[in-house]
């Protein structure tokens, strides 16, 4: 049996003693492989999650071969299309979806399993507006669906959310938090326990994209709503605790920034924040969304530079650069120098030493050591970045970076390089 011999090569355990026979069954014979693993490891490394994931794509591919997307009965083309987004197959999930939507005897349960896998194995596709528009008809064709249908909707929807918040998409992130805010509140005591965190989640997100855009007491609310509605919730106080803490910090003196290590400053350092409209970034090289926040950030200081706005980035240090592993603090420092001469941002990057790495708790739980200049901004995402105002005091908090931004962001420090 395929299945079963690549199980065992892998290294599963316990293997299943005969090969799953449904789409469904590969899928969660799949995961339940990759959180095997993941559970058994002492230390969670990038290699070991790209060793997994290898094995466990491996594992589906296997598992759909015993599969035909024409023949298939169209009850298992759902189940079917999530196996081969699970395999990296996207032509032949795409093949099964046509197939599902094409068919008018789909009854509504199976066609609300055929829309939300729809959604999901899309978000595997190359990012575009397009797409996400595509994605949203059939996130909307779901919503209009009738029937007991909680579960795959709220699924779908907090996906969706997730991408978003991961891609920094406002408008999106709003949409779908209303969304799971609103369907929350007419959880039963059940629903509460089964999805209560898809709900904190949502709140923290939707707080996230409202600050950044300078409604930060909004944000305020909606984390203290969280924290005071949702709080029977596991780890709910562990989530929310940090988020308030972050947009606490709005209107107050923001710390100064301190690195043993400077790009485009002297080492040893410490820049306060009182004496200009300052744009404080939190990034990483290997921040993709960081990235794509430097041009933005490069066109505000063309513009504004000359009036006394700064840019002042903050990262650190972590071992690696790239596919280059256990590198020595001067060699990554160097590529640090490097990656930053190249975006053009020719602006003090303090480079805080590596931490080590998280240590798990008898709860599940990860406790990492912060970066102290992480720790004083409350980061708990990247990019981050702070607006602060002449004398030093934080005005805005945004976490993640959406060129829709920018105008807003023009707006705010023309309005604070204008203030007395």
């Amino acid at each position: 049996m395929v299945l079963l011999s690549l199980l065992l090569t892998v290294g599963l355990t316990q293997a299943p003693a005969l090969q799953p026979t449904t789409p469904d069954a590969c899928v969660k014979a799949a995961r339940e492989f990759t959180q095997t693993q993941q559970r058994a490891a002492t230390r969670i490394t990038g290699e070991l999650v790209r060793k997994i994931e290898a094995d466990k794509v491996a594992m589906a591919k296997a598992c759909a071969a015993q599969f035909d997307v024409a023949t298939i009965a169209e009850a298992d083309l759902a189940g079917l299309i999530e196996l081969y987004g699970e395999a990296a197959q996207p032509e032949l999930a795409e093949a099964a979806l046509e197939r599902a939507l094409a068919s008018k005897t789909l009854p509504v349960t199976a066609r609300a399993n055929v829309l939300s896998q729809a959604v999901l194995s899309g978000l595997r596709q190359p990012k575009s507006a397009e797409r996400n528009a595509r994605l949203e008809r059939f996130v909307d064709e779901l919503d209009r669906l009738q029937g007991d249908l909680l579960d795959v909707k709220l699924r779908t929807h907090a996906r969706l959310n997730g991408y978003y918040r991961g891609d920094d998409i406002d408008d999106g992130i709003i949409k779908h938090s209303t969304w799971l805010i609103e369907r929350g509140r007419t959880f039963t005591p059940e629903q509460r326990t089964q999805y209560g965190s898809t709900i904190v989640i949502a709140y923290i997100n939707m707080a996230e994209a409202v600050s950044g855009r300078g409604d930060n007491p909004r944000a305020m609310e909606l984390l203290k709503t969280a924290k005071t509605g949702w709080s029977d919730i596991r780890n709910a106080d562990r989530m929310l605790d940090p988020v308030l803490a972050r947009y606490a910090l709005v209107g107050t003196r923001g710390a100064p920034i301190s690195a043993p290590r400077w790009l485009n400053a002297p080492a040893g350092t410490t820049i306060a924040m009182p004496g200009a409209v300052t744009l404080l970034e939190f990034t990483a090289h290997w921040c993709g969304p960081c990235k794509e926040s430097y041009p933005g950030v490069k066109r505000l200081l063309a513009k504004y530079g000359p009036a006394g706005f700064r840019v002042v980035l903050a990262t650190q240090l972590y071992g690696y650069f790239g596919a280059e592993r256990d590198l020595a603090p001067e060699v990554e420092f160097e590529r640090d120098r490097e990656y930053w001469a190249h975006e053009g941002l020719n602006v003090p990057v303090a480079v805080g030493d590596d931490t080590p790495p998280g240590v798990r708790g008898p709860d599940g739980n990860y406790t990492y050591q912060r970066d102290p200049n992480d720790a004083a901004y409350e980061v708990g995402g990247i990019p981050q970045i702070q607006i602060l105002d002449k004398n030093g005091r934080i005005r805005l908090i945004m976490v993640g970076y959406d060129d829709a931004n920018e105008a807003f962001l023009s707006a705010l420090i023309e309005k604070l390089l204008n203030e007395k």
